[in-house]
């Protein structure tokens, strides 16, 4: 992706816009869904990735990689084409283009996107956007795990995959769901709905549909798991044993885990993410916190980011 460093001008700067035609809009990193959203709804378009209405776009960012919407939509770095950042020497950049990547290159974006503070902080958002067709309808599929990982498959498996917004399955207390979430016109929820009866048909599954709700809404979570799709749901299990809740992202491989109630989620987060570390490692995998710093970087990192963090900070 291309990208350009700036002297602080504002002309040269990504301008606050609504671009209703390509369906993409330049926004504050400090903006939250509902102001996105009273933004981009009146033209038809809305900006799916969010997992808390009331936390900013950088405080998702700076949390998690993914949301549930990115089993159809893709992680953050596919749907932020640009940002406005600031250096840690005041200095603003530009990064990205108003478009999706065309060229080849390094990718300074994603980068600088899931960096943290390390080397600056985000100003702005341009971000990429989905049509609004109306309503988002959440269906809840209530039974044993082996019946709802039966039902996931088929969700998404099956050629009706790329309508759900999110197929994730859920646990806390003994408690197992999986949740279904779909957008589309008022007029063709019925059709949604006698698919997801028919996928549950047999399975001893109860099901339940309602409008999306902010009550219904994640949260941001306090850990974040990456793993791969096949190890997700025992992961997700095996976590909730402890006493947590988890959001298995089946699709993206991830575990988003929730320490509700406790004093010192940062040392909860630490504990389990080391412990986790070398069984994610094995399989590509990570994890992070939005409690904790990033991690040391390896040996073979230290002098390249050494040399780009005193040049982000040279005045």
């Amino acid at each position: 992706m291309s990208h350009t460093l700036l002297e602080p001008a504002a002309e040269r700067l990504f301008p606050h816009f609504l671009d209703p035609v390509d369906g993409t809009a330049c926004v504050s990193a400090s903006s939250t869904p509902v102001e996105i959203a009273a933004t981009c709804s009146p033209v038809g378009l809305r900006f799916p990735l969010f997992l808390d209405p009331t936390a900013s776009l950088s405080e998702h960012i700076h949390a998690a990689t993914h949301t549930p919407a990115s089993c159809r939509f893709g992680p953050y770095c596919d749907n932020i084409l640009g940002m406005n950042w600031r250096c840690p020497n005041g200095t603003l950049v530009r990064v990205g283009e108003q478009v999706a990547k065309t060229t080849t290159g390094y990718d300074w974006l994603r980068f600088l996107l899931h960096s943290g503070n390390r080397f600056g902080s985000p100003v702005d958002y341009v971000l990429r956007l989905r049509p609004e067709c109306g309503q988002t309808q959440a269906a809840i599929l209530e039974g044993t795990p082996e019946t709802l990982e039966a039902c996931l498959r088929e969700f998404i498996h099956s050629g009706w995959m790329h309508w759900w917004d999110s197929v994730d399955f859920l646990t806390e207390n003994n408690r197992f769901r999986l949740r279904v979430l779909y957008h589309t016109v008022p007029e063709e929820i019925p059709i949604y709905t006698h698919r997801i009866s028919e996928i549950a048909s047999g399975r001893q599954v109860s099901v339940t549909s309602a409008p999306l709700a902010e009550g219904t809404w994640d949260g941001i979570p306090d850990l974040v798991l990456k793993t791969t799709p096949d190890r997700t749901l025992p992961l997700a299990r095996r976590i909730a044993k402890e006493g947590h809740r988890c959001v298995a992202l089946w699709y993206s491989g991830v575990v988003h885990a929730y320490f509700k109630g406790l004093r010192d989620p940062a040392s909860q987060a630490l504990a389990l993410g080391t412990a986790l570390a070398p069984e994610l490692e094995s399989d590509g995998g990570d994890w992070h916190s939005k409690h904790l710093p990033a991690p040391p970087p390896r040996a073979s990192e230290r002098e390249w980011i050494k040399i780009l963090q005193e040049a982000l900070e040279t005045p």
